[in-house]
């Protein structure tokens, strides 16, 4: 898995991930937040309305 920190956007992703969508989603400390997930290799983050790819 690759990660970065700058905002590129995930074009054309028509998937909403959320609770139970399929892919993993990653935890923060001690609970999960359902807003990062790992996705075909690399994390989507959810910002301001769409997923970016990290």
């Amino acid at each position: 898995m690759t990660t970065s920190l700058q905002h590129q956007p995930h074009p054309g992703h028509e998937h909403v991930h959320g609770e139970g969508c399929g892919h993993v989603a990653l935890p923060h400390g001690d609970h999960v937040d359902y807003v990062d997930y790992v996705h075909d290799g690399h994390r989507h983050a959810a910002h301001d309305g769409h997923w970016d790819d990290h």
